[in-house]
């Protein structure tokens, strides 16, 4: 069913495509972009049209994305067709735009914001703000790379939260601090004008901070140690752009100071930039002793040092390896490519998979402040690595629960399905759709198959009644 899976929607990709006419757009033909908030919108929009109808002689596009729209909240995502080059676009080289699919997005707002929230009363009132735009926030992304998810929580969080990020791939991290110095550490793509006068020092003071481990995200405890490297702070990042002034490059000087740096911020316990450290191993010491879970220490000198040891953060993103079979970029390239590979997740090592995603959410899970949310999100549309698992950390967890998510009538938006467990959503791109654009904006952007849920850990008073 698995291996067979990607195959069956690979054939209705290309039913689709075969479908087509001139008037309608299939699903595979849209890519995503997002702007880049720290740049004029009006003037990224005016520029993104400009480039988009010299290449493809066509006024509808940039088309912006209705499902998952909050001005206020700075979400916004627009389809363009996808057989746009990107990263020859200005409005890409400039960092204006990332290239982001939307349902990636939908994770991020649904682990930030409540606005997607389903009111448990029976009622439509919508929260006016999120709690996360409020206040400062420690934020984890258990499996970062490429970092685009992490550049979207670092541009929706308050000023002075601090993000997290680890992988255990070298190769994918060298492309997310990339992807994080261009947005958000570059003076001229990141729309942030650094320089060295008062005001620009004091508001660097107030910026989200973004460090970036190479480890194993089974593993991770929320500190440096031998197995997790701190590889990148965007605030150490920023400190050597002042320094070497307009020299672009980092000479061998110029690296030795960020090795160094790095070993210092690293081998500071609690981290230098995590403001609520002591809140953390408070929140740890009530989640050790009051909440049961499978995980037996034995004595009360052994809780107290892993309470003082182990960081806890408010929001956790664990977006894990998955079997990709929702991905339809994914399929189509793999299926393309003149030189055959084999997919890295087979019906052989399905099991093998299904144990890492496991082991992925429950170390995010002890990870989770009481309080705090997780959502656990795959481009599959898997059963198995999706509602499965979700269900295996709620039987392991007594205080775990679900918080209902929802992104649009299902009646309307027939490509946004509720999960197998109530309030967990799909989002399914291959459904039936033979409408012209112009006629159903909504069920044409729907970006790739992903699933989501969104889970909370209770606080010690708290209870499911």
């Amino acid at each position: 069913m698995e291996a067979g899976q990607e195959k069956t929607q690979l054939v209705h990709i290309q039913q689709q495509q075969h479908q087509g006419n001139s008037d309608s757009t299939a699903f595979s033909s849209l890519r995503f972009v997002r702007f880049n908030p720290r740049f004029d919108r009006q003037e990224t929009l005016d520029l993104l049209q400009s480039e988009l109808k010299a290449a493809h002689q066509d006024c509808r596009f940039p088309i912006q994305v209705p499902w998952l729209l909050s001005p206020k909240h700075q979400l916004e995502f627009f389809g363009i067709p996808a057989d746009i080059s990107l990263n020859k676009m200005s409005s890409f080289q400039l960092g204006r735009v990332y290239g982001m699919d939307v349902t990636s997005g939908a994770a991020v707002a649904a682990l930030l914001l409540d606005i997607y929230d389903q009111n448990t009363d029976g009622s439509d009132e919508k929260p006016d703000q999120s709690r996360s735009q409020k206040e400062s926030l420690r934020v984890l992304d258990l499996c970062c790379a490429p970092g685009l998810k992490l550049c979207m929580i670092a541009d929706l969080v308050h000023s002075n939260s601090s993000l997290v990020g680890v992988d255990v791939s070298k190769q994918r991290l060298s492309l997310c601090k990339n992807i994080i110095q261009k947005y958000h550490i570059d003076n001229t793509t990141s729309g942030m004008n650094l320089s060295e006068n008062a005001e620009e020092v004091k508001a660097r003071k107030r910026r989200v901070n973004i460090q970036l481990y190479c480890g194993d995200g089974t593993t991770y405890n929320g500190e440096q140690s031998a197995a997790s490297e701190l590889v990148f702070d965007s605030t150490s990042a920023i400190e050597e752009l002042l320094t070497r002034g307009k020299r672009k490059r980092m000479n061998k000087s110029a690296r030795a100071r960020e090795k160094r740096r790095l070993l210092e911020l690293g081998s500071k316990l609690p981290n230098p930039h995590n403001a609520s450290s002591n809140k953390s191993n408070v929140y740890e010491t009530e989640q050790l002793f009051h909440f049961e879970s499978n995980i037996q220490i034995d004595s009360v000198d052994e809780k107290l040092a892993t309470a003082t040891t182990q960081t806890l953060f408010d929001r956790v993103l664990v977006d894990a390896e998955c079997s990709s079979d929702g991905a339809i970029r994914h399929i189509q390239k793999r299926q393309s490519s003149t030189v055959l590979k084999e997919a890295a997740w087979t019906d052989s090592n399905l099991d093998e998979l299904i144990d890492l995603q496991k082991r992925l959410i429950d170390s995010g899970y002890r990870l989770l402040e009481s309080g705090g949310i997780l959502v656990y999100s795959t481009c599959s549309l898997s059963k198995r690595q999706n509602e499965e698992v979700v269900n295996w950390l709620l039987n392991k967890y007594n205080e775990s629960f679900i918080i209902p998510v929802s992104f649009g009538d299902s009646s309307e938006l027939e490509f946004i399905q509720v999960g197998g467990i109530p309030g967990t959503v799909r989002f399914n791109p291959f459904v039936s759709r033979d409408e012209p654009i112009n006629s159903n904006e909504h069920s044409m952007l729907a970006g790739g198959g992903f699933f989501l849920a969104k889970l909370g850990k209770m606080r010690r008073n708290d209870s499911l009644d």
